[in-house]
This record gives structure tokens, C-alpha cells and sequence, in this order.
């Protein structure tokens, strides 16, 4: 059974449940004032007959048979009857079986004592007897009346199948306005059920064609009116929307680190692939000449060695950078980045002898990792002593920065960098002059870029006025030090 079959039956249900309880507190008030009605109705008609009575001629007082008289087994109608004195019908409207109604004196004396009185009685039966099953009943008011010469009675009478008449009237009325109310609700519920669930058959719909196709770039269209958008409906919609944004977003992201972590592996691989040949190429060469000179042997050693520190400095760097990617959190502690920049230079300073370090470092403190930073000091001193000759200058300048936090920045008088390849020197695996590398992977600036990103700050990089390359690296203060949520 489908929603909107299941929201109409419990629609129907509870509308049901209120007809039924309108209908009974009707029936139940047209019970009581239906009869209420015809006492009214009864009184006024004898109240005019005794009027009439008290104003009429002797003649017409005479007893007479009645003339067209209104037979009460059959008809609704209103009868009237005076009397006389002693209870003799003087005039009629009306009959039943053939004679005009009789009145019990008990209910004569009781209308002469009490000004009037009304009750039920079996029409065609004596006073004093019961009424027969199926037998025609009145409803009879009856009123005194007196002149001067005489007195007696009128009586105003009506069978009393007129309530049982207007009750099952007013039941049938009631019975055929609840059906067609509740036909009415039905067909209402029905549509707007199916009005208000579109949006989930074509949410149901959607979901299926981005199953079978796979495009996540559908989306539900919106729900027309700012009131429609705040119900239950509406909101399922926009987040649905926002979830399908989602799963785009975290697809494309999955897309491009699938495709990322495909360009590593086959940069990696190639990366691996000359000392990797370097090395058997060696070895085979020691191993096929047994007999070599010595200078020859020490230099295929050499060769062995050089390429296997290539390859282990390789592996680390492929190590940090994995270890980035799987969310490494570097240990926060208090670090004066200017003491940390003097000591580098003055270690890269005996590294590197045929270079010029000029270092001002000032003390200024920062929430980092003392080996990480150290790390991202020797990677951008190494790129610049990489890039200049050897009587170039490499500077190196740690200053208090904007709000409070620190600012490295490593500069060199180097050929410097193309300007349309600035923003990609960070990437992975990239050279932008592999002759000038010596031997690198393409892996430092990476990963200096993703040490200044756990420290919650940037990198980038420029050219400066002696046509080399500058990298200025911004910290936040130990304050404000919040690694970023996700990888640059």
C-alpha cells in the first residue's frame, strides 16, 4: 500500500470519526426539539381555536358530523376538535376509523384544572384501553374554553408519526451530507497528498536514475513559495540537495586524490627507476668485473652509494608526504622561529661554504613543532643554495608579522622563477629547470608547504628585485596556531 494511499485512508478515518461524532450531537438535539416543535405548533393551534370558539355563533356549536374529514391513520396534518362540557365531540377535522379521536376525562380534568394539557394517547382505541400493536397514536393538546351560556374544549391534534417522520428525515438529510462530505474529503486528501509527496516520488525517481547513471550533479527542483520551503516537504528537499552537494563534492575530491595519488605513484616510480638502475648497473659491473681497477670499483661503489642515499631521502620524503595525507598532527610547543633560523644558517653555513648566508632572525615566538620547522628551514635554504652559483647569496629573514605572528622568508639571487609557474613549484614531483636540481625529487617545497599548513599558516612564492626566487612563509601567533582542516 503506497504513502498516499495510506495518508488518505487515515484521512478518511479521522474525518469519519467527526462526521460520526457531528451527526449523533445533532441527532441527539433534533430528538428532543422535534417534538418540542409540534407541542408549539399544537398549542398555538388550539390557543386560535379557542379564540375562534369564544367568538363564534350558537349554530356553529351545534354537533355536526365533520365534512372531508382528515383521516389521522394517513395524514400529518394538524386536527382540531371541540368539545363540550362533558367531553362530546361538538366538531372535527379529522377521524380515525371512521369516528373522531376520543379523550380520556382524566386529561379533561386535567386541561380544566391545569389551563391546559398535552399527552399521547392511542387514537383509535377507548380511553381506558391499552393501545393495539400497530394501532395510529396523537399527539393531543387541549385547551378549556368558556361563554357566558356554556364551556367546554378544543382540542388540537396530529399523529405523532410527524416525529418519527421528521427524525428519520432529518437522518437521512445528515446520513447523505456526511457521505458527501466524506466523498469530498477523500478526493481532497488524495490530491493534496499526492500534491504535497511529489517532491518525494521524485526524490524516490531521482535516486534511482543517479544510481543507475552515477550522476551526482542532479538535483530536486525547488519547492515554490518561502511558506512551502519551511514545511516538512520542503526541507527534506533542500537538504537532499545539499546532501547530493555534498556527495558531489566529496566524489570530485575522491576523483582528483585517486587521480593525485595515481600521478604520485608513476612519479614516484620514475623517480625510482634511474638509481634504482644506477644501482644494478653497478652492481653488474662489480659482479661481471671481478678483475676491475681500483679506481673503477670505488667509483661504481660511489655510485651505489650516492644513488642509495637518493633513494633513502626519496623514501622519507614519500613517508612525510604520506603520513600528510593520512592526517599526521604535528606536537605543538612553544618555538622562537628566529633562534631556530640562526642555527640552520650557521649549520648550512659549514654545509654549504661557496654560498653567502645572510640571516636576521629576531626572536619571535611560535606554537609549532621544532622538528618540523627545522625541517621546512633546511628544505627552503637547500632550494635556494640549489639555485644560485657558487658565489651566490642566500638571505634568510624571520620578522614579527601581521596580528602577532611570524613571517620566514628565504630568498636567493638565483635565475629565479617563470612567473606561470609559481603557483605549481609546490607541487609534487614538479621541477621547474630539472637541470638545476641536483638530483632532487621535487618533493621539498610539497612538503614545506604542508609544515606551514599544520602550523595554520601559508606559503607562497615570488621573484624579487635581484631576480630571484623569494618564499615567504606566515604564521599565526601561538594564539591563533590552528592547522588547517584539510590538505593543501
Amino acid at each position: 500500500m503506497s504513502l498516499r494511499t495510506r495518508i488518505t485512508l487515515y484521512g478518511i478515518g479521522i474525518v469519519a470519526l467527526v462526521l460520526a461524532g457531528i451527526s449523533a450531537v445533532w441527532i441527539v438535539l433534533i430528538a428532543g426539539s422535534v417534538p418540542q416543535n409540534q407541542d408549539k405548533e399544537l398549542a398555538a393551534r388550539a390557543t386560535a381555536a379557542v379564540q375562534a370558539v369564544q367568538h363564534a355563533a350558537d349554530d356553529d356549536l351545534a354537533p355536526r358530523p365533520p365534512l372531508a374529514a382528515v383521516d389521522l391513520a394517513t395524514s400529518r396534518e394538524v386536527v382540531l376538535l371541540v368539545l363540550d362540557d362533558g367531553g362530546t365531540v361538538l366538531s372535527s377535522t379529522g377521524v380515525v376509523a371512521g369516528r373522531p379521536p376520543q379523550l380520556p376525562p382524566e386529561l379533561l380534568a386535567r386541561a380544566r384544572a391545569d389551563g391546559s394539557a398535552a399527552a399521547t394517547l392511542p387514537a383509535a382505541a377507548p380511553a381506558s384501553a391499552p393501545a393495539p400493536a400497530g394501532s395510529v397514536s396523537l399527539r393531543v393538546h387541549v385547551r378549556p374554553w368558556q361563554r357566558p351560556d356554556r364551556a367546554g374544549f378544543v382540542v388540537a391534534a396530529q399523529a405523532s408519526s410527524r416525529v418519527q417522520t421528521d427524525r428519520a428525515v432529518v437522518v437521512v438529510v445528515l446520513l447523505l451530507a456526511a457521505m458527501g462530505s466524506l466523498v469530498a474529503a477523500a478526493v481532497g486528501i488524495w490530491l493534496v497528498a499526492g500534491r504535497a509527496l511529489r517532491p518525494l516520488r521524485q526524490l524516490t525517481a531521482m535516486a534511482d536514475e543517479v544510481g543507475r547513471s552515477g550522476d551526482l550533479s542532479r538535483r530536486l527542483p525547488q519547492v515554490p513559495g518561502q511558506v512551502l520551503r519551511r514545511d516538512d516537504v520542503g526541507r527534506l528537499t533542500a537538504s537532499f540537495n545539499a546532501m547530493m552537494e555534498r556527495l558531489q563534492e566529496a566524489y570530485r575530491r575522491m576523483a582528483e586524490a585517486l587521480a593525485a595519488q595515481q600521478r604520485f605513484t608513476a612519479d614516484a616510480s620514475h623517480e625510482l627507476r634511474t638509481p634504482l638502475t644506477t644501482v644494478r648497473s653497478g652492481a653488474g659491473f662489480l659482479r661481471t668485473h671481478a678483475d676491475a681497477a681500483e679506481p673503477d670499483r670505488a667509483a661504481a661503489l660511489a655510485d651505489i652509494e650516492a644513488e642509495a642515499a637518493r633513494m633513502s631521502r626519496l623514501v622519507d620524503d614519500l613517508l612525510t608526504l604520506a603520513r600528510a595525507d593520512g592526517g599526521q598532527r604535528l606536537r605543538m610547543e612553544p618555538v622562537d622561529l628566529g633562534e631556530l633560523a640562526q642555527q640552520v644558517c650557521r649549520q648550512a653555513g659549514t654545509v654549504h661554504p661557496g654560498r653567502a648566508l645572510h640571516c636576521a632572525g629576531a626572536p619571535v615566538p611560535v606554537l609549532g613543532d621544532e622538528d618540523a620547522l627545522r625541517r621546512l628551514l633546511w628544505i627552503l635554504v637547500g632550494n635556494a643554495v640549489a639555485h644560485t652559483a657558487d658565489d651566490g647569496n642566500v638571505w634568510v629573514a624571520v620578522t614579527r608579522g601581521a596580528g602577532g605572528g611570524a613571517a620566514l622568508q628565504v630568498s636567493d639571487d638565483g635565475p629565479g622563477i617563470p612567473p606561470h609557474l609559481l603557483e605549481r613549484v609546490f607541487d609534487r614531483f614538479f621541477r621547474a629547470d630539472s637541470s638545476r636540481q641536483q638530483g632532487g625529487a621535487g618533493l621539498g617545497l610539497s612538503i614545506a608547504r604542508w609544515i606551514v599548513w599544520s602550523h595554520g599558516g601559508r606559503i607562497v612564492a615570488t621573484n624579487n628585485d635581484r631576480g630571484g626566487a623569494t618564499f615567504l612563509a606566515e604564521l599565526p601567533p601561538p594564539a591563533a596556531a590552528r592547522p588547517s582542516s584539510s590538505n593543501p
